[in-house]
């Protein structure tokens, strides 16, 4: 069960009707808490049949996008016009470009959007822009070069040393038609595994970043800020990571704010001027400086952990949409700790699965993955999914879980075996139609619906698509094959 006192006290505000995207996502159901708690009215969205937050006693009413594309995202806003929706908050990155991309209509309706501009969004979503902040703000990098052709990168390899990361520079991309799966960074122990991770992390003339492979354990700051000043912290430490190898977290406990991680953060978020929420990504061996590895500046997957230790991010968050002044923060409990079930039962496969080609690091056992997943947890660790007041979430867990890795894995073989993209011409927002995947095949995608009324397939219209940023704007002429992996 989730209970916390809360300890940073955020303004008192006028109801508001937020329209939180990205429902089926453990943050959407965090701030869903959050906000519907603190009396606001909540309305979810998602483009998946049974999104997590929906299942929420807080949630007001659901819309089930089309798709990730901008008409489907001005359906979505023409539903929340019509319900009164003040303010939308966008919670991965793809949703902050898609709102983005027609920001104007938002507003016109009145409706607040909860993300900084693409200008700003670009110095944590473009990977080599968060090293050119962060090598301007001092922080400790490991050894990056950010290569233009595929002769740099072998350069940038020998450079650095093996074993060394290659990093794609962006988390989503979008080919002129969809958004295609994101690529995992690689790990390449020798010269002979390079230009393999080069072609599978390489998006279009987007070269990947190369890094040196630090050790250390990874560890993250979370931090709201208003315009470059950072107006709320927190910290926790990592107990499990969902993937062994470094990601986000299954088992995660509150802990201080460590200073030696703090003041380089403060300094990239003021160099970077971010608006909103963000988490600084560390990996720290306790003896150099900690190395930054990336920024995401959204909310992120863990949020309900810092909500339930005292931190009402979604709440703060709203308050600076509203031109708020937030008190100072005054902490909150340490020692909360928290577990999502369903991010161990992934960890579990990705232990069977065994280590990353080309992984250096320590890799748990298939008989640890089983202690983890069936043996008992810290004292006093809480359910992220269920509380007493709100527990039909766990059971919307068990529905959509499932279908997370079914659905990329469907999307991949019906997009086909990956090809090169080139992107000779970069074109800014442009529209077309025909929901097709960048080879020309056609897409399923159901209609947008709303709690009350049933989804059917969407086969009698054609979904006119834009590309939600200029730099993701591949060229369509381009975009000959499609290159989901």
């Amino acid at each position: 069960m989730i209970s916390a006192p809360t300890l940073v006290a955020p303004p008192s505000l006028a109801r508001e009707r937020v329209l939180v995207l990205d429902a089926h996502t453990n943050q959407a159901l965090a701030c869903a808490r959050s906000l519907g708690r603190a009396g606001h009215e909540v309305f979810v969205a998602s483009h998946r049949l049974w999104p997590l937050a929906a299942w929420s006693t807080y949630s007001r009413g659901r819309f089930r996008l089309a798709g990730e594309s901008v008409e489907a995202f001005a359906e979505l806003r023409a539903w929340a016009g019509e319900r009164g929706v003040t303010v939308v908050l966008p919670l991965t990155e793809r949703a902050c470009l898609l709102c983005n991309a027609e920001r104007h209509a938002w507003e016109a309706l009145g409706i607040v959007v909860g993300c900084g501009p693409d200008e700003m969004l670009l110095r944590a979503f473009d990977k080599a822009e968060t090293a050119r902040y962060a090598t301007a703000s001092g922080a400790a990098l490991p050894p990056t070069k950010a290569p233009r052709s595929l002769a740099e990168c072998r350069a940038a390899a020998q450079a650095v040393g093996f074993p060394c990361v290659v990093k794609p520079r962006f988390s989503n991309v979008h080919d002129g038609f969809v958004f295609q799966p994101g690529e995992s960074a690689r790990y390449v122990g020798h010269p002979d595994q390079l230009d393999a991770a080069i072609e599978a992390t390489r998006q279009g003339d987007r070269w990947p970043l190369i890094q040196g492979f630090v050790p250390g354990a990874g560890k993250g700051v979370f931090a709201l800020c208003n315009h470059g000043e950072a107006v709320a912290w927190f910290a926790h430490e990592r107990l499990r990571d969902v993937r062994p190898s470094g990601s986000g977290s299954s088992l995660r406990r509150a802990i201080a704010l460590d200073p030696r991680l703090r003041a380089p953060a403060e300094r990239l978020l003021r160099q970077m001027q971010w608006h909103g929420p963000a988490m600084v990504e560390f990996r720290d061996d306790g003896v150099n400086a900690p190395y930054l590895i990336e920024v995401n500046g959204r909310f992120w997957g863990s949020l309900q952990l810092a909500v339930s230790a005292g931190v009402d991010f979604p709440h703060l968050w709203l308050a600076l949409l509203r031109n708020h002044r937030l008190p100072p923060s005054r902490g909150y409990v340490e020692g909360v700790t928290l577990r999502w079930l369903w991010g161990d039962v992934k960890r579990f496969l990705y232990i069977l699965a065994g280590a990353p080609r080309g992984y250096p690091g320590p890799y748990p056992s298939v008989w640890q993955g089983v202690r983890e997943l069936l043996g008992p947890q810290p004292r006093g660790t809480l359910n992220e999914t269920w509380t007493a007041g709100d527990r039909w979430p766990v059971l919307g867990e068990v529905v959509q879980a499932p279908a997370r890795p079914i659905s990329s894995s469907a999307r991949r073989k019906r997009c086909g075996p990956r090809g090169p993209i080139s992107t000779s011409s970069i074109s800014p927002l442009s529209s077309g139609s025909g929901t097709i995947c960048a080879r020309g095949a056609p897409c399923a995608a159901a209609s947008p619906r709303d709690a009350t009324t049933s989804s059917t397939p969407n086969s009698g219209r054609a979904a006119s698509w834009r590309c939600p940023n200029a730099y993701l704007s591949w060229s369509r002429s381009a975009a000959a094959t499609c290159w989901a992996s």
